[in-house]
């Protein structure tokens, strides 16, 4: 049995070819009509994280939110594998609608991503789409695994399952010493004899 394919839902109200139009002559496009004035903002925030070496950086303003929410994801990685086919190779691409946000990027990692989208107080002000793709460059740009963090955790975690198995081993083996003195004890010391199911002790004769 295949691989099972992965279902996207793109948003069926929007016109790929027009984003994607939009998209390539300024790296924005703004399908809210309440942000159309915000166009020039972004389109300053976009050369702003190519600058900072987010390559290909765009931005997608959406005029409502979708049903799953992962209609958004599912847009820019739309929009990123046509523009791939177009020779477009690193990019990422921020769509928003009023309270939703998704990235997709070939460049950042998913933490960088996932960090991005949080913003610096846990949530982009979506309301305000310049200052939302703002935040999310300034954050996904200096988001970095705490791979120190992870890997000091990780030591301190084999160190003390060592520790356990030392302190198991220990026991077990006090265990098997303790079970040979107590099997071997009675027959070495007493040195006696059975007669007739009683016990005799030693002659000096």
């Amino acid at each position: 049995m295949g691989p099972v394919p992965i279902i996207t839902a793109v948003p069926a109200d929007v016109d790929l070819s027009a984003l994607e139009a939009d998209l390539a002559h300024d790296g924005v496009a703004v399908l809210n009509p309440a942000h159309q004035d915000s166009v020039p903002q972004l389109a300053a925030v976009v050369r702003d994280a190519r600058a900072k070496g987010i390559e290909n950086f765009k931005v997608v303003v959406l005029a409502h939110d979708y049903d799953p929410d992962t209609s958004l994801r599912d847009l820019g990685t739309q929009v990123g594998k046509d523009m791939k086919a177009k020779g477009e190779d690193a990019m990422t691409i921020l769509v928003m609608s009023p309270n939703q946000v998704a990235g997709y990027s070939t460049q950042l990692s998913r933490f960088q991503i996932e960090k991005g989208q949080d913003g610096h107080t846990g949530r982009l002000a979506l309301n305000n789409p310049p200052k939302a793709t703002q935040d999310f460059v300034d954050v996904a740009h200096d988001a970095t695994f705490p791979w120190t963090a992870v890997t000091v955790a990780l030591i301190v975690f084999v160190a003390a399952l060592a520790g356990v198995a030392r302190s198991v081993t220990r026991r077990r083996s006090r265990a098997v010493d303790a079970a040979r003195r107590a099997a071997v004890a009675p027959g070495g010391v007493s040195g006696t004899v059975e007669k007739n199911g009683a016990a005799t002790a030693p002659s000096n004769e």
